[in-house]
């Protein structure tokens, strides 16, 4: 199964006289779950917390800033900050005096609607390319399609191990590895851009254009471009949304 890593056209030449998608989908997403929260639990306990109120800190000053533009009322100010030290309030009192085994189970409670989005961000990406396979001269088909990208999201194990170290290794919550690291002056817009440029979701993009290519017998090249098309589009998207919300949630 994890050949499609390493060796994707292998795989998927096997996959596509008998495709599986069940295991592949429910290895990508609960792994890096367990991995993910196991590795924040693991962090010195007063990384958690300074992680915590760097994030309060921007949100009040994006706050501050919305009030400046004209785009708050003044007199909402101090109800709205009041209401994110509250939410803040209990999480650091968590992080503070929860057990480990506790902070476990909380943290991996509190992931599960980022597994719900996962699996609806995998069934969105199979829909639009699944809707523009007859531009690339194939017939649509959702399950082939839904085969590919599914098993090419196996990848995502191996870029939550990596994050894992990285995290440990530094001692923050905020390790990353995005292209977000050579960008720290620069405008929001690009900043949002480059957080989601690293190379795992690159090396994911490019498994799932071999797996169109040897499942649909496409020509590679339009393939790849049409892939790496959409994502750019994607990440221009992305970029607009980090600068509307002041950059809150940039991890940098």
């Amino acid at each position: 199964m994890f050949n499609v890593i390493l060796s994707p056209t292998k795989r998927f030449e096997q996959l596509k006289e008998r495709p599986v998608w069940q295991i592949p989908l429910i290895l990508a997403v609960t792994i890096p779950l367990i991995i993910g929260t196991l590795s924040v639990i693991l962090l010195p306990r007063q990384s958690l917390i300074n992680a915590t109120e760097t994030r309060i800190n921007r949100a009040k000053e994006f706050i501050d800033q919305q009030i400046e533009k004209g785009k708050m009322p003044s007199d909402q100010r101090d109800a709205a900050i009041e209401r994110i030290e509250q939410a803040s309030r209990m999480e650091l009192e968590l992080y503070e005096h929860a057990s480990k085994a506790s902070l476990f189970l909380r943290l991996l409670v509190r992931s599960l609607p980022a597994v719900v989005w996962s699996v609806l961000q995998l069934l969105i990406w199979t829909t639009i390319l699944n809707l523009l396979l007859p531009l690339l001269g194939a017939g649509s088909s959702f399950g082939r399609v839904w085969t590919i990208t599914t098993n090419s999201a196996l990848v995502r194990i191996l870029a939550t191990i990596f994050h894992a170290i990285l995290m440990l290794v530094t001692g923050k919550m905020t390790a990353t590895t995005s292209l977000l690291l050579l960008a720290h002056n620069a405008p929001l817009f690009l900043k949002g851009i480059l957080a989601c440029i690293d190379i795992f979701t690159i090396w994911e993009l490019i498994i799932v254009s071999i797996g169109m290519k040897v499942i649909f017998n496409l020509n590679h090249k339009r393939t790849a471009a049409l892939i790496f098309g959409l994502w750019f589009v994607y990440i221009l998207i992305l970029g607009g949304f980090t600068t509307l919300s002041g950059g809150l949630a940039l991890v940098e």
